[in-house]
């Protein structure tokens, strides 16, 4: 029943987001089929509401009546012409027609063109749009090729800003069927992470793409985890994910200017690949491969200092570090300006501040160096807080000066580590304001690693946080941040000791609690993730953003654990709050899986009608939703609203994700009642292996063969369903076992009656 062609086939019509991912294709082929138009400016109408703000390349006067022409050429579904505009409706739904608005034609020709003429041009131009979709089709995923992908980029206006993304999500199978299956379950996944308006791209072997326009680096690359967690949730075995961003036709460099689509791809492609290489889940920014160099955290393990200048003593110049080597204790201030490039070491004199002992050294760019040979903390933030309010009255374009101060000795560092811990010192400080002085602690680190953690190094974000762990054991910050790490590259029972360890020193923390249930969750231990779950949800609340968008998704968390341990009532009292709520458009993925688990927790609580519809709701959201497909072609078949409805959809759920018993038994129900009892018997098998359907699956064998005619067979099903301990001991057992104690019943008696009518027929 379910062994069609999994390809998908040429798509029959077109969508209201084809006019939009593919607008340049088609705004090609109206110029190509109406000669007049070369010149012309063609927008893509789906409302009438959408034309003024493009009306102002015309005469703006003209837009109520040209907004008028646009409605009634959507309602007629003709072609209309209205000055120097053509309108030419395009057909997409039953409800939606797109009009494309073609202005600034000459209005002689306008005259000219007939009726007749441009409803042949728009019937040609229907035909040719479901070409061109053809032909930018990937049939394995349903999205858009590798081949629209080139056209995109390749066409790209100078000047423009644009950001592209590869992600690999390569399967581990070994079937083509399954990968198909893992393909389109990764599409579904991206696409719900980056939302219906964005294209996303197959371009093949598990890779895609997903461009990004008008939205900054750091928008990018946020993205990123929000990827991973997603795809460890649906239980990919990995992720990668290579970013690139900037201007088409320009680059950072000074050396080239002619930066192509092409070169953004490449960009991506080599960050993809140092992703590959960091760990099953990561991602890499192109930006920081190229520029490494200039990396606050790397560029400070090579400082370049040009020269010294002693202070307050007589003797000959001297490298830092080789000063740092003679001293047993001391303190190094990294002076940074924050607005100027010009260098600061010449305004450093002995005279004015009392350094007895220390020198300066100019250091990269616009920044300086004194070293100090003492460890006196006091009596050095006494000394940076003269030094930088000196040096910032001395001239007004350096603005503030900031100062990082790193001690030696301090918990494990060694002295060639000391400059790099000034800098991040001095990222630490650049959180609270310009001119900050900071000396480096626990929290710098803090700092440091999260900056590695957002650029995808996640080994080195791990070192980072077990560093300021070994300096401040009992920060909770840290912890929950190693613990997050750990659970980034798999290390589950290390990330789930983190949380643990915050909790013992907090046990109302939040997102310890919040991250230790998705860890027992992905170890498959429901009772432990529902019930970290319910200790976050149960913590005050917090005033901070990330974690406002993680309570955001919690009750859905906790909903879909509840319908799992099947304690609808609370899953159902957690989401009605949760839909007083209107879901952002950035939030279609959650108000899917809302919707879903709505449904299902009706549907448990009996309340079917209401169920059906939620169902509906979360497929119109997203059509490929198998848990939805599937409890509806069940209601369907419990409601008696269509045999051949209820089971295309339970055969289509499985055919999107076959993994689920519960998706098996429920095209079994549908077969069984359509007659197909060998692939009933195929549906059912992989259910006997659940224990949790275990005893179901067995009764439903038993009504396959009873229906089927074979009660003996049946019989035997029966009472293996009906032998389980925990079945014989419940007195009060589900529905399913009364209905085969009657079923048995019912083959008894028949039997019974058949025996007895054959020995009076033989006496």
């Amino acid at each position: 029943m379910t062994g069609h062609f999994p390809l998908f086939p040429l798509p029959s019509s077109l969508s209201r987001r084809d006019f939009d991912f593919l607008c340049q294709p088609f705004t090609e082929a109206i110029k190509e089929k109406i000669v007049a138009a070369p010149a012309a400016h063609i927008s893509f109408i789906h409302t009438k509401g959408e034309i003024e703000p493009l009306s102002s390349r015309h005469d703006t006067q003209n837009t109520p009546i040209l907004q008028q022409v646009c409605a009634a050429t959507q309602r007629a579904q003709t072609p209309a012409t209205h000055e120097d505009c053509l309108l030419l409706p395009f057909f997409v739904s039953d409800t939606h027609t797109a009009v494309a608005l073609i202005q600034g034609i000459d209005p002689f020709l306008v005259k000219k063109m007939s009726p007749d003429w441009l409803q042949e041009i728009r019937d040609t131009l229907q035909h040719e749009f479901l070409r061109i979709k053809w032909a930018r089709t990937d049939l394995q995923t349903g999205l858009l090729n590798a081949f629209h992908l080139y056209s995109v980029l390749n066409s790209l206006p100078p000047g423009q800003w644009i950001g592209l993304s590869l992600v690999e999500l390569y399967p581990q199978t070994r079937t083509a069927i399954e990968e198909i299956r893992h393909l389109r379950k990764a599409a579904r996944a991206l696409q719900s992470v980056i939302g219906e308006n964005t294209p996303l791209f197959h371009i093949g072997q598990s890779v895609f793409a997903y461009p990004a326009w008008h939205c900054s680096e750091a928008d990018l690359t946020r993205s990123g985890p929000r990827i991973i967690a997603l795809c460890k949730r649906e239980r990919f075995k990995s992720v990668h994910i290579g970013y690139s961003c900037g201007l088409s036709g320009s680059d950072n460099s000074d050396d080239r200017v002619d930066r192509t689509g092409q070169d953004l791809l490449d960009e991506a492609w080599q960050a993809l690949q140092i992703a590959g290489r960091r760990g099953p889940f990561s991602f890499c920014s192109y930006r920081l491969l190229q520029n490494s160099q200039c990396h606050p955290l790397y560029a400070s393990k090579r400082p370049l200092l040009i020269r010294a200048k002693p202070c307050g003593q007589a003797g000959q110049t001297r490298a830092l570090q080789r000063c740092m080597r003679q001293l047993e204790q001391f303190a190094l201030i990294q002076l940074h300006p924050s607005t100027t490039t010009e260098s600061i070491f010449d305004l450093i004199h002995p005279e004015t501040f009392d350094l007895t002992g220390g020198k300066a050294f100019q250091g990269p760019q616009a920044d300086a160096y004194i070293l100090l040979p003492t460890a006196n903390q006091k009596a050095i933030l006494v000394l940076a807080h003269q030094v930088t309010r000196a040096l910032a009255s001395e001239s007004k374009d350096f603005g503030p000066v900031a100062a990082g101060i790193a001690l030696f000795p301090y918990a494990h560092f060694k002295k060639n580590e000391i400059i790099l811990n000034c800098q991040k010192a001095l990222l630490h400080g650049a959180l609270e304001g310009e001119g900050a002085i900071t000396v480096f602690n626990a929290l710098s680190l803090n700092v440091s690693g999260d900056i590695y953690y957002g650029e995808g190094d996640i080994p080195r974000a791990i070192t980072e946080y077990r560093h300021g762990l070994e300096i401040s054991p009992d920060d909770i910050n840290l912890l929950n941040s190693l613990g997050v790490s750990y659970a980034m590259i798999n290390r589950q029972t290390l990330a789930k000791n983190c949380f643990l360890q915050a909790l013992a020193i907090d046990s109302k923390n939040f997102m310890a609690w919040y991250n230790l249930g998705l860890g027992r969750e992905l170890q498959n231990d429901l009772p432990g993730a529902l019930l970290a779950f319910e200790h976050a949800w149960a913590c005050p609340l917090e005033n901070d953003q990330d974690t406002a968008l993680v309570r955001r998704e919690l009750p859905l968390q906790l909903a879909r654990l509840y319908c799992q341990t099947e304690h609808h009532q609370k899953s159902l009292d957690l989401l009605l709050p949760w839909h007083a709520v209107k879901p952002k458009e950035s939030e279609a993925d959650l108000a899917n899986r809302s919707f879903c688990l709505l449904g299902e927790s009706l549907f448990g609580l009996g309340r079917i009608e209401e169920a059906r519809i939620a169902l509906q709701r979360a497929i119109l959201i997203n059509e490929f939703d198998a848990d939805a497909l599937s409890l509806l072609g069940d209601i369907y078949l419990l409601r008696n609203e269509g045999d051949q409805i209820a089971l295309k959809l339970c055969a289509k759920s499985l055919e999107i994700n076959p993994a689920p018993p519960i998706f098996h038994f429920r095209l079994a129900k549908a077969l069984i009642n359509g007659g197909f009892w060998e692939e009933a018997r195929a549906a059912l098998r992989p259910c006997l292996r659940d224990q949790k359907l275990k005893g179901m699956a067995q009764a439903r064998m038993g009504l396959l063969y009873h229906r089927w005619g074979k009660n003996a067979a049946a019989s035997r099903w029966l009472n293996k369903a009906l032998a389980q301990s925990e079945i014989r001991n419940n007195e009060n057992g589900p529905p399913w076992q009364q209905q085969a104690q009657a079923l048995l019943f019912k083959i008894s008696s028949n039997s019974t009656t058949d025996n007895d009518r054959r020995k009076n027929a033989h006496l």
